[in-house]
């Protein structure tokens, strides 16, 4: 069957409460549908035949009345840090990227949310994409779930980051769908801590984003004024500094939460240290870290990597005026899949591993 003609739900677009009026209508008893999200997420089944606990019956009219689409990348490129990039290539015939990155004693997934982004920001591959389309619940699970399944055994998955294609709050119900699925007790039980959403600063989705879910929370800023915020990124002329900093200063955090700010330094347009002293500036009042990320080149890009001195420079001037200020380091830059490289490579333009 065609996937766009098939009108059975995709069970990890539901939410729990779905589920459960899905397992009732079925004749089943609600407690069914914990047992259904149980293996749909803590065992990962991959099929209706793997539920052992349900009978046979309700196996075979779960499976009349539903379906699973099990993401499995078509690509995985492996850089030489041991950085893996994900490629998934979806029913659709589109396909996004998501990048596995192994740590000392665990494993963390750079996650999309959408083929393609609206944001246009002028450093990112990804925007030359343009935008596609969101992606749908089970789409985000997918590449969770295929990731876990990737991740080395004595390096488990724990910690998750909306920082792959897309903007996330430009996709705020399938993001906070896939949160649910990802934080709650039904599904993957991760930490609230170890689980955070990047935005460009869609100030409009910040509240829905703060109600529905407590993960982290990442802001990519990239300039300390609006004529040169603008400029780098498009969304700053809907809403700027000023109106971003209001909304973030009423963001609710838990009382050791810091708001994180992701500072793609460009070669001589926004790391000089006056640009620093503007930046620790802007900060003040909020409950703030920042990340500095050295620019990633990619093909066709109008900036470079700012100097590895200009870098340290920076860093000292927000250090100094007491701002919290660490220099990300890349991963995965052979293979194109550092911070902002991400483009959704068609099948055979890769050397690929697949384990």
């Amino acid at each position: 069957m065609n996937p766009n003609e098939d009108k059975r739900p995709e069970l990890r677009d539901l939410s729990p409460a779905q589920v459960q009026e899905l397992v009732v209508a079925l004749g089943q008893k609600p407690y069914r549908a914990r047992q259904v999200l149980q293996w749909l997420y803590q065992h990962g089944a991959e099929s209706f035949e793997e539920m052992t606990t349900l009978s046979k019956v309700f196996r075979e009219r779960l499976a009349r009345a539903a379906r699973l689409e099990n993401m499995a990348p078509s690509l995985v490129e492996a850089s030489a840090d041991g950085t893996r990039k994900l490629l998934f290539k979806l029913q659709d015939g589109l396909a996004v990227e998501s990048v596995l990155i192994p740590e000392e004693d665990h494993s963390t997934l750079c996650v999309s949310s959408q083929v393609g982004c609206r944001m246009g920001c002028a450093f990112c591959r990804t925007a030359t994409l343009g935008f596609k389309r969101n992606l749908r619940p089970a789409e985000i699970m997918g590449q969770v779930l295929a990731a876990r399944r990737l991740a080395e055994p004595d390096k488990p998955l724990t910690n998750l980051v909306f920082m792959g294609m897309g903007e996330p709050l430009d996709n705020l119900p399938a993001v906070n769908l896939a949160l649910r699925h990802i934080l709650g007790s039904h599904g993957l039980a991760m930490s609230q801590r170890r689980v955070t959403v990047s935005t460009a600063g869609v100030v409009a989705g910040l509240p829905a984003l703060a109600a529905a879910s407590p993960a982290a929370l990442a802001v990519s800023l990239n300039a300390p004024s609006d004529e040169l915020r603008s400029r780098l990124m498009p969304v700053n002329r809907r809403w700027n500094l000023a109106a971003l900093k209001k909304a973030l200063m009423a963001y609710p955090l838990k009382p050791t939460r810091r708001i994180t700010f992701e500072y793609v330094l460009l070669g001589g347009v926004n790391d000089q240290p006056a640009q620093a002293v503007a930046l620790a500036r802007w900060l003040q009042g909020l409950r703030a870290k920042v990340n500095l990320i050295p620019f990633n080149p990619h093909p066709g890009a109008a900036f470079e990597r700012s100097a590895p001195q200009r870098v340290e420079a920076f860093q000292g001037e927000l250090i100094k005026r007491h701002v919290t200020a660490m220099v990300r380091k890349s991963r995965g830059v052979d293979i194109s899949a550092a911070c902002g490289q991400l483009a959704g490579k068609k099948a055979g333009t890769a050397q690929v591993t697949l384990e």
